[in-house]
């Protein structure tokens, strides 16, 4: 028999932004509180003005230890510098306010370094594995590898320490034990979900609004692509480009005539790779000289995502190697096909030719199906995709798992005492 009693949970998160990352924990912290959990958050940065409209709404506790400390040194070091943070907010919670609080149960994720120190004050973890940091890390020369060296055995160390480990899909869990042979236990999946404000959000729309009236630039009766997704390297925004630049060969000028894209992301003002990848993608656009085709629409709110979302003719998802990828799911529940790489989560999101289309990381391959999705009956394809999300990555199952996780390992642990 699973108990259910009421535990109070702490999440360890580095900066309370508006990534995938802070998506998931929100989506798990929201889960929690539904079952009457007490949950508060510990983070390094928070800026209300560029949160989730859960934290803006002051609907979780939320402490910040240690933003006055260095993300960079001398432009270097942010690895060590968010390591040094986290350490700092572990050791300060755990000295001067655990009492506060006492929580039954701390749940990290992106930076491991946490989980030793809980460890060391006999607290009980679970670590959040979005994917292997030191994959992360792109290779350098000889002393970029000396300076991972540390870095990398401590996120082995600090991460086999975790009572539980959890990961975001398959792929992830494929690199998790390739990369760390060396941690025996037992993983478990916890596919990520729509977040239950957004599935609110949807539902609550009676009118699908003609996307000319929320996007100025486009014209009546346009084909759209949608992108939402950081202005991050990592997001390969570029494919887009590269992809409208192939389509308009492709197209007839009166098929061209019709066709947009937009490109919605997160942009944080204090974040310097947004700032440089905004820049790098605005030129290309004048470069390829499709300024007409291609809107930018930075950090868009939930609102306004679901009302792009539900007016598009379909989603753009350009990452490569996704870890998983909570946008595709976002479509999906707006009954959107969704055109993604062949690679990383989309592979289990995305069902080839009936939900929408894998490509390969080409603007050739890309613009071949964003031509053909012209074509076809996309409203069916985007219809599959919705029940498609329903049946296997729906709200429901992401707390059923979750509870489960959670009740058993609080119910094992009161066993073995």
């Amino acid at each position: 028999m699973v108990s259910k009693k009421r535990l109070k949970i702490a999440f360890i998160h580095p900066d309370l932004g508006i990534g995938g990352a802070e998506r998931l924990v929100l989506d798990v912290a929201g889960v929690l509180k539904k079952e009457k959990h007490e949950v508060i958050f510990l983070t390094n940065h928070f800026d209300p003005d560029h949160a989730f409209e859960e934290l803006k709404n002051k609907e979780f506790t939320v402490e910040v230890y240690g933003d006055w400390l260095p993300r960079k040194i001398f432009g270097r070091f942010q690895a060590l510098c968010a390591y040094i943070r986290m350490v700092y907010l572990t050791v300060a919670y755990l000295l001067l306010y655990r009492k506060q609080h006492q929580p039954d149960l701390y749940f990290i994720d992106l930076i491991p370094i946490s989980v030793p120190f809980l460890r060391l004050a006999n607290q009980k973890v679970v670590y959040y594995c979005h994917h292997p940091d030191l994959l992360a890390s792109p290779p350098g020369n000889l002393l970029k590898r000396l300076y991972r060296i540390p870095i990398d055995w401590l996120e082995l160390r600090a991460t086999a320490l975790a009572d539980i480990i959890l990961v975001n899909s398959e792929y992830t869990a494929s690199m998790f034990k390739q990369t760390f042979p060396q941690i025996k236990k037992p993983i478990k999946i916890l596919y990520p979900t729509v977040a239950y404000s957004f599935q609110q959000s949807v539902k609550r729309i009676k009118e699908i609004k003609p996307i000319w009236t929320i996007v100025p630039e486009i014209t009546f009766n346009p084909i759209v692509f949608l992108s939402i997704n950081r202005f991050h390297p990592a997001k390969k925004l570029e494919f887009a480009i590269y992809g409208m630049e192939k389509l308009k060969k492709i197209c007839n000028p009166t098929e061209w005539q019709r066709i947009y894209c937009v490109l919605a992301g997160g942009y944080d003002p204090i974040n310097k790779t947004n700032e440089e990848t905004f820049n790098q993608l605005s030129k290309l656009v004048k470069q390829k000289n499709l300024q007409d085709k291609i809107i930018f629409i930075k950090s868009p709110s939930d609102k306004l995502k679901v009302d792009l979302l539900t007016s598009c003719t379909a989603l753009l998802y350009t990452p490569l190697n996704e870890h998983f990828g909570i946008v595709p799911l976002e479509a999906m529940l707006a009954s959107k096909p969704v055109i993604a790489m062949n690679s990383g989560g989309p592979r289990e999101t995305v069902d080839h030719g009936r939900t929408g289309y894998l490509c390969e990381p080409t603007a050739d391959s890309l613009a071949e199906f964003m031509y053909r999705l012209t074509k076809e009956d996309y409203r069916k394809m985007g219809n599959e995709g919705r029940k498609r999300l329903e049946a296997g990555f729906s709200y429901e199952n992401f707390a059923r798992c979750l509870n489960n996780v959670i009740y058993k390992f609080i119910d094992k642990t009161k066993k073995s005492k």
